[in-house]
């Protein structure tokens, strides 16, 4: 008989090993009357650890005739680790397929990238000269504000050039922000992690991107 001081896991482990020991079919009234001695408890509690043995799968529990009939073989308790092993497999491939999609989905992502740079490029501009001309022309519109404001009264067309130069010029910057947020974004739809995330985007980046911050060019404050 099982010591009545043992904790609900310990008495239901011990039913359990019963049940596969004993190699035996039972009815819920014959174990209302046995099990009480196996793990000490008494016959309102029987059901209850039954019930808790079911739900788990570690009993196995069939309404023959007028009656339910529990029992527990080994070649059951086989059966039911071999199909954890193969849900689990099944999950592990599932993950391993939506990881290979994403780093594609990453790869297209960075190769419109570099043709956008490309493309910048060619048209004389680069997305560091740009965000180095963004620099120069936010200084430059400062300095142009104090002037503004000390000759309010001339004609402010040059500095009004000025300044939609520079938004043209920042709008363009802030699209390269936009995009790497969009993907940290569309990959922690996905993963779930941001660590995880952030692993990635360091692993298709490489140098440039800063954990918690993004690409270098784009963590300097505006």
């Amino acid at each position: 008989m099982a010591p009545k001081n043992l904790p609900p896991a310990a008495k239901q482990a011990k039913i359990l090993n019963w049940f596969r020991e004993s190699m035996n079919v039972y009815t819920l009234k014959e174990l209302e009357k046995l099990v009480q001695s196996v793990a000490s408890i008494n016959s309102m509690q029987v059901k209850e650890y039954l019930q808790a043995l079911q739900d788990e799968n570690l009993i196995r529990v069939e309404k023959i005739g007028s009656g339910n009939w529990y029992w527990c073989f080994m070649s059951d308790a086989k059966k039911s680790k071999e199909n954890m092993i193969n849900t689990l497999r099944a999950e592990e491939s599932k993950m391993m397929a939506l990881i290979a999609e994403t780093e594609k989905q990453i790869e297209q992502e960075m190769a419109k990238r570099d043709e956008d740079d490309e493309m910048l490029v060619d048209n004389g501009m680069d997305r560091k000269a740009l965000l180095e001309a963004h620099e120069t022309l936010l200084k430059e519109m400062e300095t142009l504000d104090k002037d503004l404001a000390c000759y309010s009264d001339n004609d402010p067309a040059e500095i009004s050039r000025k300044m939609e130069e520079t938004k043209r010029t920042k709008d363009c910057a802030i699209k390269w922000t936009d995009n790497v947020e969009a993907m940290q974004s569309f990959l922690f739809n996905i993963l779930g992690d941001r660590a995880q995330v952030a692993a990635t985007m360091q692993t298709s980046c490489g140098d440039e991107y800063v954990v918690g911050e993004g690409l270098k060019d784009l963590c300097a404050p505006a």
